[in-house]
């Protein structure tokens, strides 16, 4: 997707909405560029949306991304590539990677399972390898005169996931609650005419009062409301922006196929912790992705450890 008047192109992407363990994580990114240019064509051959080879960054739905044997080495290709592209350099351990993200650490301080953040970036790449693709690919963005403008992650720890809930009584406005703060942060680095992808939360087709509730802009135009997308024209701080929900939109705009990765990339280290953390405790204990059935199979296989231990549940288990 690229409209032909749009100098920047924005998207937004979860990860974790589902799963009981682990957080939910929103991200976002955005990229301002010659007016109509696709990402995915103007940086062909050193990003591509499928089938990468040796060397080629993995831009696509995470799902896709992180497929297979080595999905998880992909996506951190992806992840780390352009947050070198972006900052000039990659992040040296997990709590560095946090702190740029503008991280509270607070929000895990009585999460044993997170006690020891000090892990090692990246996990299964090569770093001097995934320097040399930073400075490769921020040449070729150079050369396509695309900048990036905003890579942001904001994760949502069970604790303050539950609360939420408590506050709402409703998933999905804490969901939306979450995505507009990040859509709020995109925006504020948006120039004047942006345009932003985001991908729909849940099955929810209005969402115009949910913008005007969040503040993140004024004078909210429906432009249209339907199955296919809710898009709204409004006015923030820094002009006009028009803003797309719809489905599979990581399939429609480069930014969001890009924060989709980081969301799960993010999720992924913190469910890696957690893992590591319990299998250290209980023998012969199997990780977990945090999904529903195997999250509750971890759960059956750990009881008795935290009945011991006296852990807290409400910052382990998600209410909803």
């Amino acid at each position: 997707m690229a409209e032909a008047n749009v100098k920047c192109l924005a998207g937004l992407d979860e990860a974790g909405l589902g799963p009981i363990l682990g957080p939910l994580v929103i991200a976002g990114a955005a990229m301002r560029g010659p007016a109509g240019i696709d990402p995915w064509d103007a940086l062909n051959g050193t990003v591509v949306r499928k089938r990468p080879k040796a060397g080629q960054v993995h831009v696509a739905d995470s799902k896709k991304v992180k497929s297979g044997p080595h999905g998880f080495e992909r996506l951190e290709r992806t992840v780390l590539t352009f947050w070198s592209a972006w900052r000039g350099d990659l992040p040296s351990d997990f709590p560095e990677l946090l702190e740029g993200i503008g991280f509270d650490f607070d929000a895990v301080a009585d999460c044993p399972w997170y006690e020891d953040l000090e892990v090692e970036l990246p996990r299964q790449n090569d770093r001097r390898a995934l320097e040399l693709g930073g400075h490769l690919l921020r040449r070729r963005l150079d050369e396509a005169e695309i900048e990036i403008l905003k890579l942001a992650m904001r994760p949502v720890e069970v604790a303050e996931f539950n609360r939420l809930i408590e506050e709402t009584d409703n998933k999905g406005t804490t969901h939306f609650q979450t995505y507009a703060e990040v859509l709020g942060d995109l925006l504020r680095h948006a120039p004047d005419g942006s345009y932003v992808v985001a991908d729909r939360c849940g099955g929810r087709t209005h969402y115009r009062r949910g913008l005007a509730d969040a503040g993140v802009g004024t004078r909210i135009h429906v432009e249209r409301e339907t199955d296919d997308a809710s898009v709204y024209r409004m006015t923030t701080e820094q002009g006009r922006v028009t803003v797309m929900f719809t489905s599979r939109g990581e399939e429609r705009a480069f930014p969001t196929a890009l924060a989709s990765c980081c969301a799960k990339y993010l999720r992924e280290l913190f469910i890696e912790r957690l893992n590591a953390w319990f299998c250290s405790e209980v023998p012969e204990l199997k990780p977990t992705a945090g999904y529903y059935v195997d999250g509750n199979r971890f759960l059956d296989d750990i009881k008795p450890f935290v009945e011991r231990q006296g852990l807290p549940m409400d910052r382990l288990v998600r209410s909803r």
